[in-house]
């Protein structure tokens, strides 16, 4: 039981490093370093592959997916910015990451929260960027 407490711990504490604070979302979207780019675009694309696990839709709500999709056209908005060659490359660094923070994701059900967190408050970014 105290090793399982200690897992869950841990993964809770993984995913906050994975998903980071609220002040690094709430930044100008706009000036974002394409290394920025890449690794928020990843953290969405590893949601969206989480929500598609047969362990993890039960968890989840329609408005997590609304969110989730709403999160990801935010990212390909800023994306459009850059030539189409830089576009792909930008895609593919964003899907590299998002393996590699798979890695680190031993129980992607506990990743729900975050992944709903950080969706969130991205989609809520993209609502108030285009009103």
């Amino acid at each position: 039981m105290r090793s399982q407490t200690i897992s869950i711990q841990m993964m809770l504490t993984a995913a906050m490093i994975l998903f980071g604070t609220q002040s690094a979302i709430a930044q100008d979207f706009d000036q974002l370093s394409t290394t920025e780019i890449k690794e928020k675009w990843g953290r969405v694309i590893l949601c969206q592959r989480i929500y598609t696990l047969s362990e993890v839709k039960p968890r989840l709500y329609d408005f997590d997916y609304e969110q989730c999709d709403s999160a990801s056209q935010l990212m390909t908005e800023i994306v459009a910015n850059y030539p189409a060659t830089e576009q792909a490359l930008l895609k593919t660094q964003a899907e590299r990451h998002a393996r590699a923070l798979s890695f680190n994701t031993s129980e992607p059900y506990h990743s729900v929260h975050a992944c709903r967190q950080y969706c969130g408050k991205l989609a809520k970014m993209r609502d108030q960027r285009n009103d």
